[in-house]
């Protein structure tokens, strides 16, 4: 049990916690140092932790993330035990956790890169083992920015040579991805 006095902060360490009585914030903490704020808060009787490190995604490594809360009232929180094999050996609860899970994580790039970046980190989401993504698939509406940003930027992603596109293809160049996007998490 972890009681907290209005206004005060706890770091989670990587565990998850019940809140028994209260309200908290949360702050991302990454590891660059860069925080990001989150503008819901929790209250008695949700969890909180990092949900991001039940993304396995292969294709896109989202750095080390600390959780510092911040309690909104008086607050207790309790220390919620779960075994992650748990949940994936449950394909339903591990789908709907790996949806959630993605649908947060495209907010959280767009914070964490730049346009540029945030767009390749969306092309690897939707990329198979490969790095190939059918270009039916691929649309500006995609990634929330205009459409003559985003194709400003695809064209320059093109020309870059990040991707390459055949007549229903786009090839993903996954090293040189990579390398870009890991410029951000060292910053």
């Amino acid at each position: 049990m972890i009681k907290l006095n209005s206004n005060e902060r706890y770091y989670l360490d990587g565990r998850f916690f019940l809140i028994k009585k209260g309200k908290i914030i949360t702050k991302d903490i990454l590891e660059n140092g860069k925080i990001i704020s989150n503008e819901n808060c929790l209250r008695e009787g949700e969890i909180v932790g990092n949900f991001f490190d039940f993304l396995k995604c292969q294709y896109l490594s989202v750095p080390k993330i600390d959780i510092e809360v911040e309690a909104l009232e008086d607050t207790i929180l309790e220390e919620f035990r779960f075994s992650q094999l748990e949940i994936i050996n449950n394909i339903i609860f591990e789908k709907m956790l790996s949806q959630l899970i993605k649908k947060s994580t495209i907010k959280f790039l767009y914070q964490l890169y730049d346009t540029k970046g945030y767009i390749l980190a969306i092309l690897k989401l939707y990329a198979n083992e490969k790095g190939i993504i059918p270009k039916k698939e691929i649309s500006y509406e995609n990634f929330n920015i205009s459409k003559s940003q985003f194709y400003a930027i695809y064209s320059k992603l093109k020309d870059s040579e990040f991707l390459s596109m055949n007549k229903d293809e786009i090839k993903l160049n996954i090293s040189k991805i990579d390398k870009y996007l890991n410029e951000f998490e060292q910053d």
